[in-house]
């Protein structure tokens, strides 16, 4: 009789697709997304982009050379590689928060402005003010700039803010600040 264990790990595998070789797997990626429906068929790429942003607004990299490093990053990677749809809109991104740094800044600090219960709270840090030498003040600022371009210029989601941030990145630019960032990003 096998031990309550053994008799669960055994039931547990028969579901799992079995590879006859190593070098005919699926990337670990693949895998994933087929035993968990969940999870989607390609990561997402805001991850990447948010530390290319990094280094352009709080590093003073330029956003073609942080653009290419983040795509040969993902280059070495052997679970995941970007598809040249990837990496064409990795690259748009990057280089539009770099076009429109200054308006999106401007934008961040008049949504903090223009909303009271962020400063009485002590959450500027959050939304990517305060000292830029600060690594979370960097990331904050980079995922605010990238949520407002993607928000207000390319018109598509955002699911990797908070609500509260994302509800006052969404609500809060007056139309002649999302005409300034427009602009600036779109060239």
């Amino acid at each position: 009789m096998l031990s309550p264990l053994l008799a669960f790990a055994a039931a547990s595998s028969a579901w799992l697709p079995a590879y006859p070789a190593a070098s005919s797997r699926p990337a670990p990626a693949v895998r994933m997304a087929a035993a968990d429906p969940f999870r989607p068929s390609r990561p997402p790429l805001e991850p990447l982009a948010i530390n290319a942003i990094q280094s352009v607004v709080c590093g003073g990299e330029a956003a073609a050379a942080a653009a290419q490093k983040a795509i040969e990053a993902r280059v070495n990677d052997p679970d995941y590689v970007l598809s040249s749809d990837e990496q064409r809109q990795l690259r748009r991104l990057i280089t539009q928060v770099g076009a429109a740094r200054v308006p999106l800044l401007e934008a961040l600090q008049a949504a903090v402005t223009a909303t009271p219960w962020i400063e009485q709270f002590g959450m500027a840090p959050q939304f990517g003010l305060g000292d830029e030498k600060d690594p979370y003040v960097c990331l904050c600022r980079a995922e605010c700039m990238l949520a407002l371009l993607l928000l207000h210029v390319e018109g598509t989601p955002v699911n990797f803010i908070d609500e509260d941030r994302l509800e006052v990145l969404r609500d809060t630019p007056d139309e002649a600040t999302i005409d300034r960032l427009r602009r600036a990003a779109t060239g």
